[in-house]
């Protein structure tokens, strides 16, 4: 089995989570991570995106960390995919594509946003993003102006700001599976999503098509804080669990080979970082 360090050289894949992980949970910030950042660019290491976020909100946090990677969006819904990143792309036959921004955005389910929020308008004490004032939304999440409008624009998910108790979480998933939907809860947010896919699903579709161009299996990692990272942290060699924003480490299920880190955010990343490359 691979050790720790990883030996410069050694094929290495790094998925990270956004909100609470690789970003400040209140500000949103990278800049705890940017020196880890830069180590993981000196040594020609993909750093990617693993989120509940946007394919705008990613975007434009790549643009600001000087990225251009592939990345996973909406939970797992879709895998994003630099155009000209790689010389054989996956076959278009069992997923749907489209081109956006210099991308092409392999879809990995058949539901989309505007099916799942058809199914949610049916619950009348359930209010999403998409329906939310430009107030409301931003006395939830701190953002402001144009990222607003990046939060909302959802392809394939629709994340809710309604707070639900257990009872009403079992309910819901109990009603909008006979659809096909499910809900997963984020650091902040629950998020209503294909049943069918996670995060971790599509890390191993992203990696088929990594092999497929280099040739060699890389050895793969994984930064995350909440519930909705089991499925990519379990997917890979070596799963970091970085501190929530309050201290503590959220509670998983068993993963096999996960190492809790002492650090909140970007700083528990930069951490993970350096116990990946020593």
């Amino acid at each position: 089995m691979t050790r720790l360090p990883i030996t410069p050289g050694q094929p290495l894949l790094l998925f990270t989570d956004l909100d609470g992980t690789l970003i400040d949970h209140h500000s949103y910030s990278a800049d705890e991570a940017r020196a880890a950042l830069d180590r993981l660019a000196a040594r020609q290491i993909p750093v990617i995106f693993c989120s509940s976020k946007t394919f705008a909100e990613q975007i434009f946090l790549q643009k600001q960390l000087g990225l251009r990677q592939p990345f996973i969006l909406e939970n797992g819904s879709a895998v994003a995919i630099p155009e000209g990143y790689f010389e054989v792309l996956p076959s278009s036959e069992n997923v749907f594509v489209k081109t956006l921004s210099g991308y092409k955005i392999f879809s990995l389910t058949s539901v989309n946003a505007s099916i799942i929020r058809a199914e949610l308008s049916h619950f009348q004490d359930i209010q999403g993003f998409s329906n939310a004032s430009d107030l409301e939304l931003s006395q939830a999440t701190g953002l402001e102006g144009e990222a607003l409008q990046r939060a909302r624009d959802r392809l394939f998910t629709e994340t809710l700001l309604t707070s639900l108790d257990a009872g009403r979480v079992i309910f819901l998933n109990k009603k909008l599976a006979e659809k096909g939907i499910t809900l997963s809860r984020g650091g902040r947010f629950y998020t209503a999503q294909p049943a069918h896919t996670d995060k971790g699903k599509a890390l191993l579709w992203l990696v088929g098509i990594f092999q497929k161009n280099r040739g060699e299996k890389p050895v793969l990692a994984a930064t995350g804080d909440s519930l909705n990272d089991v499925a990519m942290l379990a997917a890979v060699d070596f799963p970091f669990l970085v501190q929530k924003h309050d201290g503590s480490w959220a509670d998983l299920p068993p993963v096999a080979n996960l190492t809790k880190v002492k650090g909140i955010g970007p700083a528990g990343f930069s951490m993970a970082v350096e116990m990946l490359l020593g």
